[in-house]
């Protein structure tokens, strides 16, 4: 069920005031480029490729690419991106927050390809898609916002051409962050491991500060605070099955480094050696973890393609 108009106002008001977002700078964990390039590796694969955007647009080199649509766009930078890289001759974005799509516009005017690329405010669980009309939709950290993913998934299979494809770069961990307890104690156990002077705090609440344990947030705040947030995150891989055939799954790190190194993700910098062999640590136990089964991905890439 899509949300009330409560909640939509609520989440509309929440991204529109956090434009510049917590996602940059010296807290925020994929800020890091050391930690965003292993993130990157298990999107793509492990293959050579710069970013998961060009590894996708390796599945659309057979396909004449007339028309692509980015969901959840925010301030458009990989629809944009898309553009610079002729990944398809129209760009559409949509999204909720109408100060992000006037950024994102503004955006393509400056870059001078507003013509090609063009951005919409629209609740994307309410739209309606002309059929067969894509070749490509993405998604990229916006379908875990989205509560009825059976009908944008089903819009989505029915709006792409049948030799499109659906990109899927995404949150699938537990609702709301409600992290099982088996979850929380490897979290702390892993994070025991982190030497003091890597464990201090850059974050506002607590900036100069050793932190002793790890910072999970509460799944009635995360609500709260914005209604939509991973609010069926851990349906996602159900619902991509269930309207398409997928052809690439690639989990990566995250389930332990999102919260891990949350507001310390800045004390490991490549100038400093030994902060790199304790981050490699942990990209190590994780992977292990997962590979072992004792801990199931939070993050995964997905190509795929409408069932027939």
């Amino acid at each position: 069920m899509a949300a009330s108009s409560t909640e939509e106002q609520i989440v509309t008001d929440y991204w529109n005031s956090n434009i510049a977002d917590d996602f940059f700078g010296i807290t925020y964990w994929l800020a890091n480029p050391l930690i965003s390039q292993r993130f990157n590796q298990g999107l793509v694969e492990g293959l050579p490729y710069c970013s998961w955007i060009n590894y996708s647009l390796s599945f659309l080199e057979s396909v004449d690419c007339q028309r692509i649509l980015g969901i959840g766009c925010g301030s458009g930078e990989l629809e944009l991106r898309l553009a610079e890289l002729d990944a398809a001759q129209f760009i559409d974005g949509v999204d909720l927050s109408d100060k992000r799509i006037e950024i994102a516009n503004q955006r393509a005017k400056t870059r001078g390809i507003e013509q090609r690329v063009k951005f919409h405010v629209q609740n994307a669980e309410k739209m309606t898609m002309e059929p067969n009309l894509y070749d490509a939709i993405y998604f990229n950290s916006s379908l875990h916002h989205m509560a009825d993913l059976d009908a944008i998934l089903l819009g989505c299979a029915r709006a792409l051409k049948p030799t499109g494809y659906l990109f899927v770069n995404e949150y699938i961990g537990p609702n709301r962050f409600d992290f099982s307890e088996h979850e929380k104690k490897l979290l702390q156990s892993v994070f025991n491991l982190i030497p003091q002077q890597y464990r201090v705090s850059h974050d506002k609440n607590d900036r100069g500060e050793i932190r002793n344990t790890v910072g999970i947030p509460n799944p009635e705040d995360v609500a709260r605070v914005d209604p939509s947030e991973a609010i069926c995150s851990a349906q996602i891989d159900e619902a991509i099955h269930k309207q398409f055939r997928v052809i690439k799954y690639n989990p990566t790190i995250g389930a332990l480094m999102q919260f891990l190194l949350n507001g310390i993700a800045g004390n490991f910098r490549e100038s400093d050696s030994a902060s790199v062999s304790v981050l490699e640590m942990l990209f190590d136990i994780e992977e292990r973890l997962m590979e072992a089964g004792s801990l199931k991905p939070h993050f995964a890439f997905y190509v795929a393609q409408p069932n027939s």
